[in-house]
């Protein structure tokens, strides 16, 4: 049990860093929606999903930093279907 408790950490906290790396065109952001969305509203983003802790979207020009800064707890990019497969 305690591995599969690190996997899960590994793949989180990876996931986040990716999005610091890349400027990812879509996100999935957790977190508390309140204050996520008005975020990406103001920065001309476009909502793509939303949920009761989770959003989806084209950030526009808020970055993954800001969002946190929004309050997210977690910012991921969203990998295309056909990134990187034939």
């Amino acid at each position: 049990m305690q591995g599969l408790l690190v996997v899960a950490v590994i793949w989180f906290a990876g996931m986040a860093a990716l999005a610091l790396v890349i400027k990812p065109s879509a996100v999935v952001v957790f977190g508390p929606t309140d204050r996520v969305i008005p975020a990406i509203v103001a920065s001309d983003g476009a909502l793509l999903d939303a949920g009761r802790f989770h959003v989806s979207a084209r950030p526009g020009a808020a970055t993954v930093g800001e969002l946190y800064a929004a309050g997210a707890w977690f910012v991921w990019p969203v990998i295309s279907k056909g990134c990187g497969r034939g």
